[in-house]
């Protein structure tokens, strides 16, 4: 499916695209063409439109403010969240989209770290906002619009490590569409019906700002336990906490223990062999010491429907942005899975690093090392950061990969998940100087907090001291009582009354639509997506990938990407998702053509 689709349109378009609608398979309760003037009109698509719209706004998600201390699920959500929230909508975390339009504009909107994908396209009589790179590739062809292959891209997401495994810039795949980095929405002004950026650069928010360590950390701590605390003591709500045996996710169950509430909330681990045994390991003393109902059924269970072909619902949604392939055929509406994805944003994921020394052990022969340092400065830049800074490799994870994966496929079927470590203080913490200049000033030899040993210690000992000092998935993780109780008292000692006291949570997380729309599902099929995710037809499809690439000088890259794809899913006999990024790279190609 496409989560959703804004597409402002001059009145002499609009006929084709109704064509394009019906031939496409789009159904009547998942589209809607609104007046905006004389010469505009706005197209939404969307499933279940009607309970994500109100005059002049479409809103589909969870947003999540820890600044304001609430969260709102839905439409309703949104509009009784604090007035604080509305008035810088930009800088709202959660898994949401937000359209909004007057008289002068249409504006799209996302969560502030970039958990929906938000990609745009301007053509002749029209502009367009989507999560979906295939329908916007769809409607421009449909509108006889060009397009045309950007080899840099093409060539720097053959580059093998998870560096390129999702978006690394706000160019795409695609020459005519492009991406907005996380912080960053777009504007469509009915002038000029020209997609153009919209909203502050994410280093204004993580870098140029200026915070108590102390206060900071106790406010980050104080959300996670609230939020944790009201979740796991709402009955009515469907609700489970994936725990592995690593810090991030504890600091989550930390916050319902200090709540005194984890002995009520769903916990999922996964077992088996390799790394989820380690955490079922982990995990097993814990749930008996705290009670917990480990892999038990959740208090309360949504209903659940078939989401229709798997890959063509990876294909209409995340394929393109993000290249892994997790398939999925479930969708249950109101269901909220909470995850510690996010932390990374603090600790950092690529090693804090310039962008020169991101590529350093890298082969320097590698055909895709200059595409791929020339995207990674282009990515770097669009956060507003700069390739020479000590923390560029952050600032480039934090604008692009945090969102992308940390959503993951699910995306595709649900907008109710929560990060609640998806804080921008908590980024902002992490590319914190600690070397006493200003924030630009010699950036490119800063120590930054992130950079530190154990920087996740403080958190977990203001959730729960012992809970802290358990064991790990691995050993050199333990965190030794006596450092626990320093990282306490360096934090000002135990969390006050209020991090036990109730969160708003406003609206409800079945209120959010879920599932396929027809116009995704039948853009997919026409691109021939809708096929059985078997070893044979993913084959054929990444084939056909490798045969779609026009430049000559980028065919031999994904001669060796399908080569590594034949060895995973063939020779090796993995599954689509163990088989790597590699798969999705040539399914992409395939896909748009």
């Amino acid at each position: 499916m496409s989560n959703y689709l804004g597409a402002v349109l001059r009145r002499d378009v609009v006929p084709r695209v109704r064509e394009w609608l019906t031939v496409r398979g789009s159904v009547g309760s998942e589209h809607r063409f609104v007046d905006l003037d004389e010469r505009t009109v706005l197209l939404l698509v969307s499933r279940d439109l009607g309970a994500s719209l109100a005059p002049g706004r479409f809103f589909r998600g969870t947003a999540v403010s820890p600044e304001h201390g609430a969260i709102g699920f839905g439409l309703a959500g949104w509009q009784a969240m604090p007035a604080g929230a509305h008035a810088d909508p930009h800088g709202v975390s959660g898994e949401f989209v937000l359209l909004e339009w007057d008289d002068d504009a249409v504006v799209a909107r996302r969560d502030v770290l970039g958990s929906v994908a938000l990609a745009s396209t301007t053509g002749d009589g029209f502009a367009a906002v989507s999560d979906s790179l295939l329908v916007l590739v769809d409607l421009r062809r449909w509108l006889g619009q060009g397009v045309t292959q950007r080899t840099e891209v093409l060539l720097a997401r053959t580059f093998p490590n998870n560096f390129a495994s999702q978006q690394i810039s706000e160019e795409t795949h695609v020459v005519e569409v492009a991406y907005a980095a996380a912080g960053r929405g777009v504007r469509i002004p009915l002038r000029t019906l020209r997609a153009e950026p919209d909203g502050p650069l994410l280093a204004s928010r993580v870098v140029d700002v200026d915070l108590d360590p102390v206060e900071t950390m106790r406010g980050v701590a104080t959300f996670v336990a609230r939020t944790m605390t009201t979740l796991a003591l709402r009955d009515d709500l469907d609700v489970r906490l994936m725990l592995s045996g690593g810090y991030d996710s504890r600091v989550l169950l930390g916050g319902a223990v200090h709540g005194g509430a984890a002995h009520r909330l769903a916990v999922h681990t996964r077992g088996g062999s390799g790394s989820h045994d380690l955490d079922a390991r982990a995990v097993a003393p814990i749930a008996e010491h705290y009670r917990l109902r480990l892999n038990a059924p959740r208090l309360r269970s949504t209903p659940s429907q078939d989401a229709g072909a798997p890959l063509a619902l990876l294909a209409s949604t995340t394929l393109g942005f993000y290249d892994t392939l997790s398939p999925l055929s479930t969708v249950r509406r109101g269901a909220i899975t909470i995850n510690g994805v996010g932390a990374e944003i603090y600790k950092g994921n690529w090693k804090w690093r310039t962008e020169r020394q991101m590529f350093e052990q890298t082969n320097q022969r590698a055909v895709q090392l200059g595409a791929m340092r020339a995207q990674a400065a282009k990515g770097i830049r669009a956060t507003g950061g700069d390739p020479r800074w000590a923390d560029a490799s952050e600032l480039l994870y934090c604008g692009f990969r945090n969102g992308i994966h940390g959503a993951g496929n699910s995306i595709a079927l649900s907008m109710t998940g929560l990060r609640p470590l998806h804080q921008v203080a908590l980024a902002a913490l992490g590319h914190q100087r600690v070397d006493g200049l200003p924030p630009r000033e010699r950036r490119d030899r800063a120590r930054l907090r992130g950079q530190g040993e154990n920087v996740m210690a403080g958190l977990l000992a203001l959730m729960d001291t012992q809970l802290a000092a358990m064991p790990y998935d691995r050993p050199d993780k333990t965190l030794a009582p006596d450092l626990v109780a320093q990282r306490l008292a360096d934090l000002g000692g135990p969390l006050g009354p209020e991090a036990k006291t109730e969160l708003p949570v406003h609206g409800s997380p079945s209120d959010v639509p879920a599932g396929p729309s027809a116009l995704g599902l039948g853009v997919a099929e026409h691109a021939g997506m809708a096929v059985e995710m078997s070893t044979e037809h993913l084959m054929r499809l990444a084939e056909r990938g490798h045969e779609s690439v026009e430049h000559p000088a980028v065919r031999p890259s994904y001669g060796r990407v399908l080569k590594r794809a034949r060895e995973r899913l063939v020779d090796n006999g993995e599954s689509p998702r163990d088989a790597g990024a590699m798969l999705g790279k040539l399914l992409t190609l395939a896909m748009i053509g």
